[in-house]
């Protein structure tokens, strides 16, 4: 299933799922996903799915951003990110995600996890940086990581994985890492004991059986 999360100043906002042909985007109420936003049109931009999901530019003024470059109608692939005025759309494609969390091994390389099942809550900690020593608890379903207008990332909850997701910039230099390799436009399954460096800080992703203190 497709769908676009929706993010203002680096804050997820709403989720929708993409279940029609067409998904229009806009300023005006009518519209299936609303922008409170004086830069948006009426009438802005439309999501189409044909097979494939497109974004489409309606005659827009001040037009779409796919990627950070301007586009009239694009295909959007897993990960894409679509800026209309303020606001910032990431497309989502849960076969992609389904992908890539099940190719990474295969089922020769398998092996029994006895605990898998054991009820868990994960943690991110910060390791270094101006908020050293704290922890942040991931409880919801979006945890938003990094400062809001610069670098940042979201973990996502999906049931008993976490997937973490750039939201922000692209590139070695800008974009968050883990484990000391950075993200492309793609979400990466995290896995215990993952660094992860977003906004100048290092942190670590981390389990805790339920009833560990």
């Amino acid at each position: 299933m497709a769908k676009i999360i929706l993010m203002h100043d680096g804050v997820i906002v709403r989720e929708y799922t993409l279940d029609k042909e067409r998904t229009t985007v806009g300023r005006k109420p009518h519209n299936d996903i609303q922008l409170d936003d004086p830069t948006v049109s009426g009438e802005h931009a439309a999501f189409l799915l044909i097979q494939n999901v497109y974004i489409e530019d309606l005659n827009s003024t001040n037009g779409v951003l796919l990627n950070g470059k301007k586009v009239s109608k694009r295909q959007l692939e897993h990960g894409d990110i679509v800026r209309i005025g303020r606001h910032e759309l990431k497309f989502v494609d849960e076969k992609a995600n389904s992908f890539e969390s099940t190719v990474v091994l295969s089922p020769n390389q398998v092996t029994p996890e006895p605990e898998k099942d054991k009820p868990r809550n994960y943690v991110v900690m910060v390791t270094q940086g101006p908020n050293k020593g704290r922890t942040i608890e991931l409880t919801r379903s979006y945890t938003t990581l990094g400062k809001p207008g610069g670098q940042v990332a979201v973990i996502a909850r999906r049931g008993s994985s976490y997937y973490m997701m750039p939201m922000g910039g692209s590139g070695d230099h800008s974009a968050p890492r883990i484990n000391g390799d950075p993200m492309s436009a793609s979400s990466v399954p995290l896995s215990d004991g993952d660094i992860l460096e977003v906004a100048g800080e290092t942190m670590c992703f981390t389990s805790r059986e339920q009833g560990d203190n």
